[in-house]
């Protein structure tokens, strides 16, 4: 490399004008999806109900936007195509209280300094539209055309004037499919308008208007996805509106592309959301996999701060991490009310997807054990829970129990996960003073008293868990466990609770005292958690049908049926509809 050894400065001059704006239009105008993106938000910014896209060649020979929006008056239109003209800000304080998608005047500009650029537009209802063509930013003809009120915009020949950028292009089935990413997220944001996308002659999707996100969801992965989305909200949280739809387990995927996060209507990254979003989905997904979700927030515009990126994708909330944890508890409270559906052999049509459920950890033998994973649900009354009436039909290898509904679909019900769930919840109302159950006792219920156990378990611990342990004895009482100090760093353990299977606590009584000393903040919930676990029936108990029945009826009114307390699924939904499917009925 050859050392620098003479430097000429030279004068500071304006730029020729075609140079300034090949400059400026490279800042705006990255690559086809930068044009069909500004020209989308135009047209839903001027109220379109219906918008069609158009792309051939990747969006370099063309890109079209058609929409029957408010249209641009006859004496506005070359007006539009000025740099800095904008009919959404008139003053500074407008940035701080902006409710549109853009507001930069530039775009237009910038698209005709580097494509050849035909707006058709009519604003009046008269039917006669104003039609503009430039090319390289002049205007090279103007005339009128008929159509209805409304825009359209037609971009041919990008970067035909700029070769180099062509060189750092992608090939056309590259471009093609981040368009067609970039309008996916637009027609889920805007379920309430009709949109729709032809690449190279061939429709993409369309979507119906409906205003329904699922199934302006299921109109662009395909319609058979349907049945395995959930929708959430709307729940309002630190002056923030929270709704969604989330994919079930079966849509999930390898990569994060198919994870839509909106606020006030514009696809952004949120680095805190979406690792809230994430980790409300971590205890049912297979690590690697990531699900398929659309999340919308209404914020305030002064509580979001958009300049933390250059193109404004990534923003920063002034609540987002209250926002974050409910939307991550919101996340795991609808996950936790749905059945896993079982696999389809048919690849979704217009799509990738397959019904590819994850597996559960591959266990051996009958440990109780499970992996920990913080888990929480938001309260839900005891009759919006998932299943309805549920008539056993019989014990599978001592391990699930098959059901059916009243709809004629079939479940399948791991014994021990679902025990477990039913036995944590009695514990957290324990807790907090309320039973949610009748007062009469069986094998699933827990009595109000503790169980004495013959002879008193000693307890060794260290000093800070002896400490905690000691602060926290009230809590261990009020659940069925006495326990007191007994010098040093010991304790003696006299009862526990009066559990069907607490024969099976004794057992595991240190490590449930160590659990108990643990300096976290949701040691209470963890705790239940390993009671529940250990006290659980085991796999490879046989049970009669009267005990499926009342175990089933007890699953049915906790608020998170689908999931054991660590998140893992305990249900497998087989519906009428796949019954009929599979078999041709």
């Amino acid at each position: 490399m050859t050392a620098l050894t003479h430097f000429d400065r030279q004068t500071i001059a304006l730029l020729p004008p075609e140079v300034a704006e090949q400059i400026a239009a490279g800042e705006v105008i990255e690559r086809p999806m930068s044009v069909l993106k500004e020209l989308l938000e135009n047209a839903i910014d001027a109220g379109a109900s219906d918008i069609k896209m158009e792309v051939r060649g990747g969006g370099l020979r063309l890109v079209r936007v058609s929409d029957d929006g408010c249209g641009i008056p006859a004496d506005e239109v070359e007006l539009a195509f000025h740099r800095h003209a904008t009919s959404k800000i008139r003053a500074v304080e407008d940035l701080s209280h902006l409710r549109t998608l853009g507001f930069r005047g530039e775009a237009l500009a910038s698209i005709a300094a580097v494509a050849e650029v035909t707006m058709i537009t009519e604003a009046g209802g008269s039917g006669l539209a104003t039609l503009l063509t430039l090319r390289a930013g002049e205007v090279i003809e103007r005339g009128h055309r008929a159509r209805p009120r409304g825009t359209t915009v037609i971009v041919r020949d990008l970067f035909q004037n700029v070769p180099a950028r062509l060189r750092f292009l992608k090939g056309a089935r590259t471009e093609s499919a981040q368009l067609a990413q970039l309008a996916r997220r637009y027609a889920i944001a805007y379920p309430q308008i009709k949109l729709g996308l032809t690449l190279d002659g061939t429709t993409s999707f369309q979507t119906s208007g409906s205003g329904a996100m699922e199934r302006a969801i299921a109109e662009v992965y395909g319609l058979l996805i349907g049945d395995a989305l959930l929708k959430i909200g709307p729940v309002e949280i630190a002056g923030a509106e929270i709704c969604g739809v989330l994919g079930q387990r079966a849509l999930s995927q390898a990569g994060k592309q198919h994870v839509m996060l909106f606020i006030n209507g514009r696809w952004v990254q949120s680095s805190p959301l979406l690792a809230a979003l994430e980790l409300g989905y971590r205890t049912v997904l297979p690590k690697g996999r990531h699900p398929l979700a659309a999340i919308s927030l209404q914020v305030k515009p002064e509580e979001i701060d958009a300049n933390i990126h250059p193109t404004k994708a990534e923003v920063k909330l002034l609540h987002d991490e209250e926002i974050g944890t409910a939307l991550c508890a919101l996340v795991r409270d609808a996950l936790g009310q749905s059945a896993l559906q079982p696999p389809e052999e048919e690849a979704l049509p217009g799509n990738v997807y397959q019904y590819r459920l994850p597996l559960p950890r591959r266990r051996r033998g009958l440990p109780l054990a499970e992996q920990r994973q913080p888990y929480g649900e938001i309260a839900l009354p005891a009759d919006a829970g998932l299943l309805g009436e549920l008539t056993p039909l019989a014990q599978i290898r001592q391990t699930l129990i098959l059901a059916e509904d009243q709809q004629g679909g079939l479940y399948l019900v791991d014994q021990h996960r679902a025990h477990e769930r039913i036995l944590y919840e009695h514990l957290r109302h324990r807790l907090v003073g309320q039973t949610g159950q009748s007062e009469q006792e069986d094998e699933t219920s827990i009595s109000s008293q503790g169980q004495l156990l013959l002879e008193p378990v000693v307890i060794e611990l260290s000093a800070r868990q002896a400490a905690l342990l000691e602060e926290r004895l009230p809590v261990l009482a009020a659940l069925g466990f006495a326990c007191e100090r007994f010098g040093g760093h010991s304790f003696l353990m006299r009862s526990v609770p009066a559990l069907a299977g607490a024969e099976g606590l004794h057992a595991h009584l240190t490590t449930l005292a160590a659990e108990a000393a643990e300096e976290e903040e949701n040691w209470q919930d963890r705790f239940c958690t390993a009671v529940a676990c250990h006290a659980a029936l085991r796999r490879g108990r046989p049970l009669g049908l009267g005990e499926q029945r009342e175990l089933l009826a007890q699953l049915r009114q906790t608020s998170a049926p689908a999931v054991c307390p660590h998140g893992s699924p305990l249900l497998l939904h087989y519906s009428q509809q796949f019954l009929i499917r599979q078999f041709g009925w």
